[in-house]
């Protein structure tokens, strides 16, 4: 009885594999997050450019001259500029953690703006310390989509 001619059959299996292996690493890439975005980076820096020059603005004036009402047009500003990044990111696939990210931003300027109008005033170091959040919370977000660029 003969067996099988297993010589022919084995360029063809080393072929199927190598195959394989090679539409495994080229052809199917696997992306768990979503593409890097200029827009958002420049968007992102835009908004701790703006913040900072709030902030240092306000800290430049005495305490009691710094009235709620008279920055209300600028807090509505940002507003309006970190509302435009949180959509933007609902908008881009697999970007879980910067949607999070996001929100997470837009609920601490939202609390900061009510917090300033019922106290009408806001201390040095109030401003401090939330000029020192802000930068924490947009490094991460920056760092999150610069991170996307590899």
């Amino acid at each position: 009885m003969e067996k099988p001619n297993v010589r022919r059959r084995l360029p063809t299996l080393i072929q199927a594999i190598v195959f394989v292996l090679l539409c495994g690493l080229y052809g199917c890439s696997l992306q768990l997050v979503s593409p890097f975005d200029p827009t958002t980076e420049s968007e992102i820096q835009q908004i701790e450019k703006d913040i900072d020059y709030f902030y240092l603005t306000m800290r430049s004036i005495p305490t009691d001259e710094r009235l709620f009402a008279a920055y209300s047009n600028q807090y509505i500003k940002i507003d309006v500029q970190i509302r435009s990044l949180a959509r933007r990111q609902l908008l881009r696939e697999k970007n879980q953690e910067t949607i999070k990210q996001t929100q997470i931003l837009e609920a601490f300027w939202q609390q900061d703006m009510k917090d300033h109008k019922s106290k009408s005033v806001l201390s040095d170091f109030i401003i401090k310390r939330r000029l020192d959040q802000y930068h924490r919370l947009l490094n991460a977000l920056l760092r999150g989509e610069l991170a996307k660029k590899s």
